[in-house]
């Protein structure tokens, strides 16, 4: 499975005699699930935007001291953990071209553009709280490497999410869905989140898109089969497959005769996934068929060439005007020659097919 490993530090030593923590000890967003094999899983529930949801995350990694992190990340999203607030701020908050390029050249014209529309939300809502986004997950990394944590990133890749999504609506309604995220100014605070105590972009994004039911479906119910999946598959992990490390040092015990503990898990997840987490929890999930990205339709596909291509000839008429009027104001300057020539009766033959 694909994650991230840390290695165990030194305070490894006292996570084989650790007390498990009673549910009713930790904070009240904490679900507790058991897993395979006797396995603890512990699940909280967060905020994306909320310093709260941070301090729980930390209190709970501390009082479990689990053997792994499941995270509700994916590859695309790793740089959540690894900048700093300050930075995911400065990111969040300054999309210019190099953004949009780098979104095009990855997506495509029409899908890059959608995900600018998300971004363009998910921006909003960082400068109205003065919140990066993700602290929770950053919150969680920081401590589970202070304790010697293994990783596991458990969502469905973001691009797999968006493309499933796009191609669940016809072209129309994803134009108009890409208006209303662009468009949308409700104002949220700090106070809303959390009083709300849930996953807020995501929250928005149903309101926004609340007429569209197919993306209630791949945005919520499939991620939360993909994401109970993925943390029952690593509830099922033996203790010892992770390592010697799990032992304390001063236990002389050979590792090979050494009873093995249960897994404990933590995993850091949207509030709005628990409910589905627990719905699916233990049932089996075909993950391979929720990543397959669907075919779009003919129409789909002649409306976005038909964007991309009207992209590009703006662009080049954009280009030949300015390049255009440039001349105009040097040639009267330049020595006749045959050179100039050439490039006058081009510029002339040129305009006769442009409108001026």
């Amino acid at each position: 499975s694909s994650g991230i490993n840390a290695e165990y530090g030194s305070d490894s030593m006292s996570r084989s005699s650790v007390l498990v923590p009673s549910i009713s000890d930790l904070p009240s967003t904490v679900t507790f699930l058991e897993g395979p094999n006797g396995s603890q899983v512990y699940i909280i529930g967060t905020a994306h935007f909320s310093e709260e949801s941070n301090l729980d995350v930390v209190n709970t990694l501390e009082r479990v001291r689990p053997h792994i992190v499941c995270l509700e990340l994916c590859k695309n999203r790793l740089h959540v953990i690894k900048f700093t607030d300050e930075e995911i701020l400065e990111e969040v908050q300054n999309i210019g071209l190099n953004k949009v390029k780098e979104l095009i050249a990855r997506s495509g014209v029409f899908h890059g553009l959608f995900q600018l529309a998300f971004l363009h939300l998910s921006a909003r809502l960082t400068k109205q709280l003065g919140l990066a986004p993700g602290g929770e997950f950053r919150a969680a990394y920081r401590k589970g490497r202070e304790l010697g944590c293994t990783f596991r990133l458990s969502d469905r890749s973001i691009q797999t999410t968006l493309r499933r999504a796009l191609y669940s609506l016809t072209i129309w309604k994803q134009l108009g869905l890409a208006v209303k995220l662009i468009f949308n100014n409700e104002k949220i605070t700090k106070e809303d989140v959390e009083s709300f105590k849930g996953d807020l972009l995501q929250k928005l994004i149903e309101e926004i898109a609340g007429e569209y039911p197919n993306l209630s479906r791949i945005f919520v119910d499939e991620r939360d089969q993909y994401l109970s999946s993925k943390i029952y598959g690593a509830a099922g992990e033996s203790t010892k497959d992770l390592g010697c490390r799990h032992h304390r040092e001063e236990d002389d015990t050979d590792p090979e005769e050494a009873v093995e503990e249960a897994m404990r898990i933590v995993a850091v997840v949207g509030i709005g996934h628990i409910a589905g987490i627990r719905k699916y929890w233990g049932t089996k999930v075909d993950r391979e068929e929720m990543c397959r990205i669907p075919e779009p339709s003919l129409q789909s596909k002649i409306i976005g060439k038909t964007i991309k291509y009207s992209i590009i000839g703006l662009l080049c008429y954009t280009t030949f005007k300015t390049l255009s009027y440039s001349y105009s104001l040097v040639h009267a300057y330049l020595p006749a020659s045959p050179f100039t020539e050439h490039i006058n009766s081009f510029m002339e033959y040129a305009q006769s097919f442009l409108p001026m």
